[in-house]
């Protein structure tokens, strides 16, 4: 027996010998094939155990333990997979080649998981974050400009934390809001988003246009929907550092503002029509003073900052997402600057094989100053630009040290840097965007997901006027406002998918959600200080009453059931069918509830059997769908009839404040949408083709009453809209292989905006002080005199008489027309080029519109001689009508200017939006150190040059009536990346 016991431990130490002699560790170095360089962060598994493995370093390098039987996968993003048996092996040098097939991006257009974006049946195009980071700009949604069919951006103004205008698929909508619906991460938020997040932050933007896309979103959809995904961390991936920095300066874009005469040209003008004498002429001229105002107004050269750092990274179950970032940018009008700074954390965690849960939490704290001499829609002659541009320029506002005087010799009115220093204001802005989910995976294909959202700001603003203003010396005075917006959204989700035999497969989702607003502000004020040391309200001596524009307490809500079904066959057919009521607190109680529809058909004519030896066809798809949205973007409460208090002969009275409408309801949408898309040879050279066709019924107006009913307009359902449109989107590889690649994508879209129906029966509504007009059967367009030239006899103006080709030559109301010239432009699109060359790229982004007119009423200033002879002309001033026989457009000193269709420009123009040259250093010269993975340096320019016939301070202006805007500037940043 102890014979046996002894034989039976030998064996068993002998069998534990050799199966520890089975596990041994082996390293190895992974590297790129081409050239040569270290590959940090390939995943290495060993096959049939997934949670065994590890990841390569920033050397490349790698050890694991292993079984003499094991097989290791080397995987990386970009990279062709590999298996290799460790068998006799101890260690391994792995050579990872690109793959020749573009991996199929995943794509979250709504709610539920995300989708392979060739199984997506709806309009969408989706923007990667290449084209948002490292821009010298606060506005992520100016780096969209052209990059969209359908999608037109503006950027009205050269303010550092200037939002954009953004119009998709036209303008569906005469009085309620045309600007899409904003989602980030699931949740709706507000546009500010754009402004005051960082853009780095960012992994895409999906732009989602067609009612199979959105019409999940219903209310609020009608107008599309951007939708912004974040970035996030990757589970099992070691931590990965990058911080990255740039400098920048700015000028204007187009210094040539009203193309004001030099010193020369108006004397000799105020000289020969007597408005100022000889001895004033030769004393000016003999000055030899010439001063450019522009550049007087306007800085040269001023700085923009930003720095950013992220970390990110994942263990087994979880992951994560942390950036900080600051940014500074100072304008280039005087007292305008914008600063920022940002955090975000987002994490991810596999708690259990059945539960997930995870939050997306940002914050963002700037600070704007705005010059009160640089908004859109004042054009003061007594300081603002245009005041400060058409001063003559043989005034003299610098001192022998070529500092600027506060007093300008000769104007005797004060500088506006000093006015402007005098009336000091800015803003700040504390902004929260929070999400939090939970969710469950009981069975498989079956996810239940509940989340709640939150966007929060704190808004306050100071505005004084110190006690040393020049007009009202010792009587200072102090406006403080404070708002505050909380929006909450609570959304709960069961999504379940499954298959058939592998061939049909089907998702289905149900869903409600929940989102309530509330808005409070108010503000004070006081007058009265008499130090400039001691400017709070509490120093003031007088407290002022502000009118109700600084004062509001305001809320909404929606309450939404929802649900879709996905179904693909073979992956050769496609639907989905989705269906949404919404009710909405701004309307009233019996139309508050509204159902929206739509669906979707997709055929991948590609993967058909007889399309098999099309080999030269990589993508063939054809797309239809029709579906309805609704828009509800009005006042919170125009469905009620509301009382107020106002003030009569010193006595506080009720007054009925708002007229209201309890039958208010949805403004209803229906778009039909068909499409084509097109690959050959491996989708290097990409075609997509869309038509749409959106009726707008039921629409928000604001219709005009009897001022006997004490109001002048109410809200109403009644009119009808239609735009209908093509786009088109291009996209050619040129060149393509291991160390070259040029590609260019080019996008177009041609939108028809047409009136059907109006108010009260009425064919056209004209509305002369926006010099607008609504037209049954044509689109939004200008209203005013229509210019018939100037008499080559006596050089007055003259004009065309409505409904005829006859002139006049007096002028008055009765000669508004309707001109022709719209309102919205209907061509836009964008030209991309890409190149790169090993670590050297360079990208280019063109962006251009085309129809589109706008008033410019900074010419009624510079253009009217008689009216404002004290102040500098344009040169255009110089071919005046002179004599008998004289063939000009500038009529005969004496004649003032009238808003008549002269004024109308083409604003049509062509801008190269962004250039950005960047160089990766090879990872061969990182070599000799183990901290630093990656570098990149890079170059950005912004608005580097504008072709246009638009003579006005700026093309890119999203307004009918053009008049002391602030212009875009020209940008050049320089910044460099690394990676830890």
């Amino acid at each position: 027996m102890r014979k046996l016991i002894g034989l039976f431990v030998f064996l068993t130490f002998v069998g534990m010998q050799i199966c520890f002699a089975q596990t041994r560790e082996i390293t190895g170095t992974v590297i790129d094939k081409n050239d040569k360089s270290p590959l940090p962060g390939v995943s290495v598994l060993i096959k049939g155990k997934s949670a065994v493995g590890t990841a390569t370093d920033v050397n490349g390098k790698f050890s694991l333990k292993v079984n003499e039987t094991d097989v290791l996968v080397f995987s990386f993003i970009g990279m062709k997979p590999q298996e290799i048996a460790v068998r006799g092996k101890k260690s391994l040098q792995i050579e990872m080649e690109p793959t020749t097939e573009a991996l199929e991006e995943i794509v979250v257009i709504g709610y539920g998981s995300g989708k392979k974006i060739g199984t997506i049946v709806g309009s969408v195009t989706k923007i990667s974050d290449d084209k948002l980071k490292a821009r010298p700009s606060a506005n992520a949604m100016d780096a969209l400009q052209g990059q969209v069919a359908g999608l037109q951006v503006y950027t009205s103004s050269g303010e550092p934390s200037a939002a954009s205008s953004v119009y998709l698929r036209g303008v569906g909508s005469l009085t309620a809001g045309n600007a899409p619906l904003y989602v980030l991460d699931g949740i709706p938020v507000t546009s500010n988003v754009m402004t005051t997040m960082n853009s780095n932050d960012f992994e895409s933007i999906t732009v989602l246009k067609d009612a199979s896309a959105t019409s999940i979103y219903g209310s609020r959809a009608a107008n599309g929907v951007i939708y912004i995904t974040t970035k996030k961390g990757k589970k099992s991936e070691k931590a990965i550092l990058t911080a990255s920095g740039q400098y920048g300066f700015s000028s204007l874009a187009n210094k040539d503002i009203c193309s004001p005469m030099n010193a020369k040209q108006l004397l000799d003008h105020q000289l020969k029509y007597n408005i100022i004498s000889q001895e004033k002429y030769d004393e000016y001229s003999a000055s030899g003073v010439d001063t450019k105002w522009v550049d007087y107004f306007f800085e040269k050269n001023v700085p923009t900052y930003q720095v950013n750092v992220d970390v990110t990274g994942g263990g087994e179950k979880t992951s994560y997402y942390i950036s900080g970032s600051y940014f500074y940018q100072e304008g280039t009008a005087p007292m305008s600057d914008y600063e920022r700074y940002t955090f975000r954390s987002n994490t991810d965690s596999q708690v259990k094989d059945w539960l997930r849960i995870g939050t997306n939490l940002s914050g963002s704290y700037s600070i704007t100053r705005n010059s009160g001499y640089t908004y859109q829609g004042s054009n003061s002659l007594n300081g603002g630009i245009f005041g400060t541009i058409l001063n003559p320029p043989y005034y003299n506002p610098y001192d022998e040290q070529g500092n600027k005087l506060d007093v300008i010799p000769g104007l005797n009115r004060y500088s506006p840097d000093f006015l402007l220093k005098k009336q000091p204001s800015s803003s700040n802005r504390a902004l929260f965007n929070g999400m939090v989910y939970v969710e469950l995976s009981p069975l498989k294909g079956l996810k239940i997901r509940s989340q709640a959202g939150m966007e929060a700001y704190d808004w306050r603003s100071t505005a004084k006027r110190l006690p040393s203003y020049p007009s009202s010396l010792g009587n200072g005075q102090t406006t403080e406002r404070f708002a505050r917006n909380v929006m909450r959204t609570i959304t709960n989700t069961i999504e379940y998918s499954f298959d058939i035999n592998e061939l049909h497969k089907f998702t289905v989702l149900a869903a409600h959600e929940g989102v309530d607003s509330k808005y409070q502000e108010f503000g004070s004020r006081t007058s009265g200080q008499n130090d400039d040391r001691l400017t709070m309200l509490e120093s003031g001596t007088t407290a002022q009453l502000l009118s109700k524009d600084y004062n509001d307490d305001s809320a909404y809500a929606y309450l939404s059931f929802f649900g879709r079904i996905d179904y693909s066959f073979n992956n050769k057919y496609f639907a989905d069918f989705s269906v949404r009521n919404d009710a909405s607190s701004r309307f009233g109680k019996d139309n508050r509830h509204a159902t929206f529809y739509s669906g979707g058909l997709m055929w991948n004519v590609k993967n058909e059997d007889f399309m098999e030896n099309a080999n030269f066809l990589s993508t063939l798809k054809l797309k239809g769908s029709v579906g309805s949205t609704g828009n509800s973007s009005i006042g919170n409460y125009d469905h009620l009839a509301l009382v107020g208090t106002s003030q009569y002969n010193t006595q506080s009275g009720w007054i009925v404040s708002s007229p209201g409408n309890p039958q208010l309801g949805w403004e209803k949408q229906v778009l039909s949408n068909v499409g084509l898309e097109v690959g050959f040879i491996e989708n290097r050279y990409r075609l997509e083709f869309t038509y749409y066709n959106r009726k707008t019924k039921n629409m928000l107006i604001e219709v005009p009453v009897p001022y006997t009913s004490g109001f002048e307009t109410i809200m109403q359902n009644i009119g009808e809209m239609t735009n209908s449109g093509v786009e088109l989107t291009l996209g050619l590889d040129l060149v393509k292989n291991n160390d070259w690649f040029v590609g260019l994508t080019a996008t177009y879209s041609y939108n028809k905006n047409k009136i059907t129906k109006l108010f009260y029966g009425y064919q056209e509504w004209p509305m002369p002080s926006q010099t607008l007009t609504y037209k049954v059967g044509e689109p939004l367009q200008f209203y005013c005199a229509k210019y018939a030239g100037v008499d080559p006899a006596d050089g007055a103006p003259m004009w065309y008489v409505p409904g005829t080709n006859e002139t006049t030559k007096e002028y008055g109301d009765h000669l508004d027309q309707a001109t022709g010239y719209t309102r919205y432009a209907p061509h836009s699109g964008g030209i991309n080029v890409n190149a790169r060359w090993k670590g050297l790229s360079v990208s280019a982004d063109f962006s251009w519109v085309a129809g589109k007119y706008m008033l410019n009423n900074d010419r009624y200033f510079a253009e009217n001689p008689a009216a404002f002879a004290g102040y500098n002309q344009s040169k255009r001033i110089l071919n005046m009508w002179e004599k008998p026989g004289d063939r000009t457009d500038i009529p005969a000193f004496g004649h003032v200017m009238q808003f008549d269709t002269h004024l109308i420009e083409d604003a049509s123009f062509m801008r190269l939006k962004n250039l950005t040259v960047s160089y990766e250093i090879p990872k061969n010269w990182l070599k000799r150190q183990n901290v630093i993975n990656a570098v990149r340096v890079f170059a950005n320019g912004r608005n580097l040059f504008t072709i246009t016939d638009y003579m006005g301070a700026d093309p890119e202006l999203d307004t009918n009536l053009a008049y002391g805007a602030y212009p875009n500037s020209r940008q050049y940043s320089f910044g460099a990346e690394i990676t830890f």
